[in-house]
This record gives structure tokens, sequence and C-alpha cells, in this order.
């Protein structure tokens, strides 16, 4: 069976297993047409209720002749940092699959649209924090796939939107702390020729700054995979020479003053443009 096939055959039969279910949708690498051999296949099943019973989902997946993947259990039912999902494979191709309540993600949604951008401390896989602007953006990107309704493409329209205030809660909460951190810190490292202090600071300012130059284009950060690709996208006139900088710094064997150097260009685009 193709993987088309099969991503429908399962989005259908779990969708019949979710109460009041309000909508099915194709997220990660496969929403943004950039799927490779390594990808995986992230779906969402929206309800306006509770989630499979545990008897329910393995019934279903044992049937479709599944093997865990991740969980020993089809059902993982812990809240952090994604809420309830089943992983599994179907002849080696792996399956992520999300449960969200569509009133409770929309709270999520309208609170990050609302100025609490910071990112919020979570589990194992996720040192630099849970970003709460990919929850947005994965909305916004999700293909529709099966028994989508008004609500849901309700969310994803309230979910496209980026107010002057969300940037200013953004410049605030990555801006800032990228300048905090390349003046303070990141100096401090290159002083001491700390290699391993400079490559943990070098690594938050990064993302600080990639997260400024979604938001200047009025995209909400997506996460920290395919940035390269999803940013070319966007019609910010400066992703080109920013992204050379950035790959020149993690590429490129050189010191680490040059390196700062390099850093803070990548950080005056940002500014530069921040500040027309």
């Amino acid at each position: 069976m193709d993987n088309v096939r099969l991503i429908n055959l399962v989005g259908q039969n779990i969708s019949d297993l979710v109460p009041n279910c309000c909508g099915v949708t194709l997220g990660g690498s496969r929403c943004h047409n950039l799927e490779d051999n390594y990808s995986d296949v992230e779906m969402y099943f929206y309800t306006y209720d509770k989630i499979p019973t545990v008897e329910n989902i393995t019934n279903c997946l044992t049937k479709l002749n599944t093997k865990h993947k991740r969980s020993d259990s089809f059902l993982w039912e812990n809240e952090k940092p994604w809420g309830p999902h089943s992983f599994f494979t179907i002849d080696d191709l792996y399956f992520e699959i999300g449960y969200r309540n569509i009133n409770e993600i929309s709270k999520r949604v309208l609170d990050y649209l609302n100025g609490n951008v910071a990112p919020q401390t979570d589990c194992h896989d996720l040192g630099l924090g849970f970003m709460p602007s990919g929850l947005a953006s994965s909305i916004c990107h999700e293909k529709p796939l099966i028994k989508c309704n008004t609500d849901l493409y309700n969310l994803k329209k309230i979910a496209e939107s980026f107010s002057d205030d969300l940037l200013q809660a953004l410049k605030k909460e990555y801006f800032d702390t990228a300048k905090y951190l390349l003046e303070g810190k990141l100096d401090a490292a290159v002083k001491r020729k700390d290699i391993f202090l400079y490559q943990a600071i070098s690594g938050r300012i990064i993302r600080c700054l990639l997260i400024m130059a979604f938001a200047l284009n009025k995209e909400h950060f997506p996460g920290d995979k395919w940035n390269e690709q999803l940013l070319l996208r966007t019609n910010w006139n400066y992703s080109k020479d920013f992204l050379k900088l950035l790959k020149e710094h993690i590429l490129y064997q050189k010191s680490l003053e040059e390196k700062q150097k390099i850093l803070t260009k990548a950080y005056s685009i940002v500014q530069n443009d921040l500040e027309r």
C-alpha cells in the first residue's frame, strides 16, 4: 500500500474512534512538502470531547498490524509537551498521532497571541524549552484531511494572525535576550576561551535570532526543524544574508573571536530591520 493510502486509512480508522471528532490534519514536514526518507507522519485529531480509550485505540491499531514505537502503549498520556499521543509503525512508516481538544488548544493559541510567548519548561528532549509559537505555526500550516469543520478552520484563521503587540512581546522575550547574551555571557566565554560555554550560549542566541527573523515577516517560529527552508519561503528581504552568516558561524572552524564577530553581524541584521 502506498503512503498516501496508508495515511488516509489510519486517519479514517482512528477518527471513527474519536468522540465528537471535528477534524483530522496532517502536520510536520509533510504539511510543508519537505518530507524525506527520515520523516515520520504527524497527524492531529481534533475533538470537542475526550480522546479514545486505551482499549479502543489498541484494538484499532492492532487490526492495522501496527508495532509499538517510543512507548509500550498505543496511548501515551503524558501531558507534556504536546498532550496525549499514539506512536507506532506500519510497514516501517512511523506515525505520531496527536489528540487535541479544540477548546483547550484555542485557549493556548490565544494565550500566546496575547503575549505569553516565553518558552515553557518541558520534558527530556527540549532543553531550551517548549516554544508556544510552535503550536500556532503547526495549526496554521496543517493540511486538512478528514471531517474538518468550521470551528477548526476558524482556529486556523485565528492562529494566522500576527499583531504588532505580538511582535513587541517576542522582541522583549527573545531579541533582548539575544542582546544580553551576546554582550554578556558570550563575550565572557570568548575572553576565557571556554568553547563549551560558547557553544551553549551561541545556540541560545541563534534560536532567539531565528524566532525574530520569522517574526519580522509576521510568521510564528515553527520550532527547530526546517528553519532554513521555511525562512527562505518568507518575504523577508534579508533571509539569505542572515542564514549565510548563521551557517558560516556554525559550520566553519574559526577562532571564538571570529565566530563572535559573525554572530554579531547576524544580530545586526535583525536589529536594523527592527529599527526601520
